[in-house]
């Protein structure tokens, strides 16, 4: 129940001539006139309005309904209970000019109303002043969100409204406000306007230099080189997001793996924690790359460990020149065979032979994994072909010569002519 104090007010203009009693009465100093305030006790509540006793009051004392309090209510015993003691102003008083008796009928009007509208106004000019203060000072305040509107968020403000435009509340877009109704925030006061009653408050941008800061502080500690465990956060056509604490940075493609990355899906899921290597940070613009293929041996240094002269291995053609042909025996390892060491065969044009594509199986020959080159040889892992004796033959049949005498003159040739 409320403690209500009752001010009563009598009006005494247009009154005419009373008894002497009444006119007594009026002179008297104890008369209750418009604008006092009284303190009464509650006698009696009706539907619409309750009767209160005040010492010294000329007529009954009565508070309407609509004066008893300025806060919201249903019933008067909600609020009042007869034998509580009110505090309450007079606004009005009624004499019935009918009955002229000694009694002096009429009726006193009081309100608790107006002394809680008065004490209200009070309380919001000081509200006011603190709320121009701390804008001015750029003071934060906390408030507890009232209720949601149209565009945003109301707020209760040391007993002034004030408004939250829905793109002020968080740093993010949030289609539903109604989860931030009922909780306390801090808020930068972002605009006051007394005249038009109009505070507008911002929880954004608190939360923006409060990220900014911590980012600040987070980016102050990553540095070039830094070795660190994250997980997959998203994953890209040019790369994986990896998270490593309060940021992500960015995992790309080309540095995933020594080994040619065809998707970034085929070898990364989001989830997956992976050991990466800090290898740029641009602190003004927020972002780190990273690299994961740093932390691994290189193709070559696999083959260093794999690889030996004389070993067999099986590849695949991935360019031709004019001098060879390139075949991939790792991964990004590829070597030369010359074309010398195509076929035991002679090879004049490569692609007659090998094109790229082509599966073949080829042996080391010799390995300068320092300058990362890799000779190779199909023919040694060829048959070598036999060829076949062939007996020389002499141009001109001469072997009638052996067993005849061949000499001749020039007798012999004409002995048959007669002379």
């Amino acid at each position: 129940m409320y403690n209500i104090n009752i001010v009563c007010i009598v009006s005494t203009g247009g009154l005419e001539v009373m008894t002497t009693s009444f006119e007594e009465l009026l002179n008297s100093s104890e008369m209750l006139k418009k604008g006092d305030k009284v303190t009464g006790t509650v006698s009696k509540i009706d539907n619409d309005k309750v009767y209160v006793d005040v010492a010294g009051a000329q007529y009954d004392c009565v508070i309407l309904r609509n004066q008893i309090t300025r806060k919201p209510f249903e019933n008067i015993e909600d609020v009042l209970s007869v034998g509580d003691e009110v505090e309450a102003q007079v606004t009005g008083i009624r004499a019935d000019r009918e009955k002229r008796s000694e009694d002096v009928p009429g009726v006193i009007y009081l309100s608790h109303k107006i002394l809680e509208n008065a004490e209200y106004k009070k309380l919001m000019e000081l509200s006011w002043a603190g709320i121009i203060e701390k804008f001015e000072n750029g003071e934060l305040i906390q408030a507890t969100v009232s209720g949601q509107t149209k565009g945003g968020l109301l707020a209760d403000v040391e007993g002034l409204r004030a408004f939250i435009p829905g793109s002020y509340i968080d740093t993010k877009f949030r289609k539903d406000l109604s989860k931030f109704v009922g909780n306390e925030y801090t808020f930068k006061i972002e605009e006051v306007d007394k005249s038009k009653n109009k505070i507008i408050l911002n929880r954004r941008v608190i939360l923006e230099e409060e990220k900014a800061k911590k980012l600040a502080e987070v980016y102050g500690n990553i540095n070039e080189g830094d070795v660190i465990e994250g997980k997959v956060s998203r994953i890209t056509d040019f790369g994986a997001f990896v998270n490593i604490g309060e940021v992500d940075g960015l995992l790309h493609i080309s540095e995933i793996s020594h080994a040619r990355v065809e998707k970034v899906a085929d070898v990364l899921s989001v989830g997956d924690t992976v050991k990466v290597a800090v290898i740029a940070v641009d602190k003004e613009n927020e972002k780190v790359s990273l690299s994961a293929k740093t932390l691994l041996p290189t193709q070559w240094e696999v083959a260093r460990a794999t690889i030996k002269a004389g070993d067999v291995l099986e590849g695949v053609v991935r360019n031709t020149t004019a001098f060879g042909a390139f075949v991939e025996v790792l991964p990004d390892v590829e070597g030369l065979v010359h074309i010398s060491q195509i076929s035991h065969e002679r090879v004049t044009n490569v692609e007659d032979v090998l094109k790229k594509g082509d599966k073949v199986n080829v042996k080391v020959l010799e390995f300068d994994f320092e300058n990362e080159r890799l000779s190779l040889s199909i023919k040694e892992l060829l048959e070598k072909p036999v060829k076949e004796e062939v007996k020389e033959e002499a141009e001109y049949d001469t072997s009638y010569l052996k067993d005849e005498d061949t000499s001749f003159n020039l007798g012999d040739k004409f002995k048959d002519i007669e002379l």
